[in-house]
This record gives structure tokens, sequence and C-alpha cells, in this order.
């Protein structure tokens, strides 16, 4: 009679050709215990607070980061989850979430005021161009209220400053940009730094170059 018994070793039976039984017993191969699985940005957001010890519990009810922000302290209670690493987890989330918000909406801000950057610039860069190629025509002397003193040229968004001068906005907000608070003109310090759009030297301006423009083509066709 043979009696068998299970243990943690594996037993391995033959029987040899005159009928004596050979046991030999071989260790089991270790087995290791499954690492939890899931979302990892989940696990590692629960390793921040400490928790990681639940993460196979949200990864067993397939939760993963998105699904976390809509659940509420009930929620995670009802998943067993204890109250106060419900009410951590709840707060933590919605921490983050005021933060990622913020964050965007600067982004946003800025991606305007770059966007808005580039087009003031374009703008200006037109503007230049185009004298440049009215250059020909613009030789006789420009009146000095049409010419930003910082730039020296004619100016496409005039505004006047604290100082009673008037300049190209971008020329103006650049001198400030760099800390400066005096005036270009006159060195003296500015009484404020707010920035007024100068109507009349805008449309002084653009009827100064309305007539260069004709009397650009004008010159143009006279040459062909």
């Amino acid at each position: 009679i043979v009696s068998v018994s299970v243990t943690p070793r594996i037993v391995s039976v033959s029987v040899t050709p005159r009928g004596v039984v050979e046991s030999k017993e071989e260790e089991e191969e270790p087995t290791h215990r499954a690492a939890p699985v899931g979302d990892p940005e989940l696990f590692a957001f629960l390793g921040g607070l400490g928790l990681s010890a639940l993460a196979q519990r949200f990864a067993d009810e397939l939760i993963d980061a998105a699904t976390l922000r809509l659940l509420t302290i009930e929620d995670l209670e009802s998943m067993r989850i204890p109250p106060a690493a419900a009410q951590a987890i709840v707060e933590a989330v919605s921490d983050a979430t005021a933060a990622g918000s913020k964050k965007l909406v600067i982004h946003e801000l800025l991606d305007d005021a770059e966007e808005h950057q580039a087009k003031v610039q374009s703008e200006l860069d037109d503007h230049r161009a185009e004298l440049a190629r009215l250059k020909h025509v613009l030789v006789r002397r420009i009146p000095e209220t049409l010419v930003c003193p910082i730039s020296c040229e004619i100016m496409k968004e005039p505004v006047l400053a604290a100082d009673g001068h008037t300049y190209e906005r971008v020329c103006i907000e650049q001198w400030m940009a760099t800390g400066r608070t005096s005036s270009p003109m006159t060195s003296e310090e500015l009484s404020s730094t707010q920035l007024f759009p100068n109507h009349n030297a805008k449309q002084t301006i653009a009827a100064f170059l309305d007539k260069a423009r004709e009397l650009g083509r004008a010159v143009d066709a006279d040459s062909e």
C-alpha cells in the first residue's frame, strides 16, 4: 500500500525492473506574487498619496485616472475604500484638476498674447516694406510729426505717451519692456506708462501715404 501526501515539494515516483519503488523529491519552483495591474498614471497618483496598497482594488474595478476624476467620496467608500483615504483621494483630485485648469488658462493667455504680438509685428513689417517701395517717392521732406522718434520711420500705430510725444506702439512698448521708465525724448521720468492711440496722427499718416501711393503709381506709369 502506497500513501501519498501533498506537500509544497513535488514527489516523483518510478518503478524499477525489480519492483522497487523509488521516490525523488524535487523542489517546487517559487511563485511570484503578481504586482498590481491597471493604469500606471493612477498607480503613480496613489503612490504619491501613500495609498499604493489600494491600487489593486482600483484595477479590479477597472478604474483608471480619467474615471477617478468622476468619483465621489461615497463612490469610493462603496468600493470599501477607508473613509479617510477616500477623502484624501477626492481632495487630491480636486486640487490637481484646479491646478490643471489654471495652467490651461495661463497657456491660452500666453498663446493669445503671442498670436497678437506676431500679428502686430507682421503688420509693421508690411508697413516697412511699403515704405521701402515708396522710398523713391518719399524723397521730399517727411513731416517730423509722422515719424517715430525711436525708429525714425513713418509710424503705423502712433500712440501718445505720458511725456506728450507720439511713438510707434511697438517701439515704445519695447522701450518700456526693458525696464525703462523715462521718456525717450526728454530722459525725464514718465508719470505713467499708459499709452493712448493718437487718432489725429494716424489720420494724417494715412492721408500722407495715400498721396505717396498716387504719386508712386504716376511715376511708375511715366517710366513704362
